[in-house]
């Protein structure tokens, strides 16, 4: 898998599929006095069948004069970037998987790889984040979700408009959060995914019910679980909490000036305890889902 694939499963919670159409979405209107900026939350990864998508995603994207995504995945493709991905996904210290995991998660993945008809012996000089990401990408392409996501559909849109485009976090901090997760609780990350896959098909269709018809209480309640184990909370705060709180102080700024922008960012950064919504209604803003009859 080459670093722009991956970048595409990295948030897996959130990676759907559905023929259904409801009458909401997840995309909401966020204001104060004159000045306001759409959010979306999104799906990383959803088949072509899927499209086109909710009329609320077009409604916002006609209206926004930039579109402001969590990061800049062509920048992947930079030769410089690719030497970071190279660092941060293999061991540079002698160490390999083998010898980080315990003999019964080392035992468990293998035996998981295998049944997705991977190798595990082709990822020894690979860390677990890196793994398991690999593994649920083969996972999500048999169940036939592996399709062009939400994000990439819009970046795409916005650069044959000649939209302005901006991010949130930049490409750097990106990786290194999303390769750093499991890092000094390896074996209980393993097992947490392990968990995950198993259940993905389940999984991924509670959560597009909720994607599709904009249910962020459903969501909600699916983060509630999550939270439930210490390894859950633990990618709770790693990869939504503290990501959410750094974002709202860029999307406050976005609000102090008259452009229009339209923020895209996987759905689950809008559910749950200290979602991005949560944080701005709390900031004095007003926030409204948005319903196209």
């Amino acid at each position: 898998m080459n670093p722009t694939q991956l970048s595409k499963v990295i948030c897996v919670c959130i990676a759907l599929f559905s023929s259904e159409l409801w009458a909401k979405s997840f995309v909401w209107q966020v204001s104060h006095g004159e000045q306001h900026l759409y959010i979306g939350g999104t799906a990383h990864l959803l088949p072509a069948s899927q499209f086109p998508l909710p009329a609320e995603f077009d409604q916002a994207y006609q209206q926004a004069e930039k579109l402001v995504f969590e990061a800049d995945i062509s920048q992947l493709a930079k030769p410089s970037i690719n030497s970071m991905f190279m660092s941060l996904t293999l061991y540079q210290d002698g160490h390999t998987l083998n010898s980080v995991l315990s003999a019964e998660s080392y035992q468990h993945l293998q035996e998981t790889a295998a049944e997705l008809g991977i190798d595990i012996n082709t990822l020894a000089q690979y860390k677990p984040d890196f793994v398991l990401i690999q593994m649920m990408q083969r996972k999500l392409t048999q169940l036939g979700i592996a399709g062009e996501g939400v994000d990439d559909y819009f970046f795409n849109k916005a650069t044959q408009d000649g939209k302005s485009k901006d991010f949130l976090e930049t490409i750097e901090q990106h990786l290194v959060m999303v390769f750093s997760i499991s890092d000094g609780v390896e074996n209980e990350w393993v097992a947490w995914q392990l968990n995950l896959l198993d259940d993905a098909e389940q999984y991924m269709q509670r959560a597009l019910t909720a994607w599709r018809s904009g249910n962020r209480e459903a969501l909600a309640e699916m983060v509630s679980e999550m939270l439930d184990t210490e390894i859950g909370h633990l990618e709770y705060q790693r990869l939504l909490s503290e990501r959410n709180k750094g974002w709202v102080d860029q999307i406050d700024t976005m609000l102090q000036t008259p452009e229009i922008e339209f923020v895209l960012v996987g759905a689950m950064h809008l559910a749950g305890p200290e979602n991005v919504l949560d944080l701005l209604a709390e900031r004095g803003y007003q926030v409204r889902q948005l319903s196209v009859d």
